[in-house]
């Protein structure tokens, strides 16, 4: 797949070097899949890294913001069938996890300040 080198470093590093719509897209693309949402963007993330990890010098891995070249683009190994597999099952243990954090929590939503905007 071709991408830019600073959409890959978004998932690699964890640090947000272009624009997030930049995150959804790049998921959206190398997954094969549409409609990446705000919330599965953690849990996807960490399902693929060490996929990537496999893929990529452990230079993609540094956790350094870099402001130049992040344009330049870059030929990345596609996703075999079998890390396809091998990323749902991960993903869907992550965010099962993070659902199971938040499902018991109350959640406030103050009406005064929602009616302000």
């Amino acid at each position: 797949m071709k991408t830019a080198k600073g959409k890959l470093r978004n998932i690699t590093t964890g640090i947000l070097h272009t624009n997030i719509g930049d995150v959804y897209l790049f998921l959206e693309e190398y997954l094969d899949v549409k409609g990446v949402m705000t919330h599965q963007l953690p849990s996807a993330c960490r399902a693929l890294n060490p996929i990537l990890k496999k893929k990529l010098s452990k230079d993609w891995f540094t956790k350094e913001w870099q402001k130049n070249g992040l344009n330049e683009p870059i030929e990345l190994p596609n996703l075999t069938k079998q890390e396809k597999i091998l990323f749902w099952k991960k993903y869907e243990i992550l965010s099962s996890k993070m659902w199971d954090k938040i499902k018991d929590k109350t959640i406030v939503v103050n009406i005064e300040e929602s009616n302000r905007k």
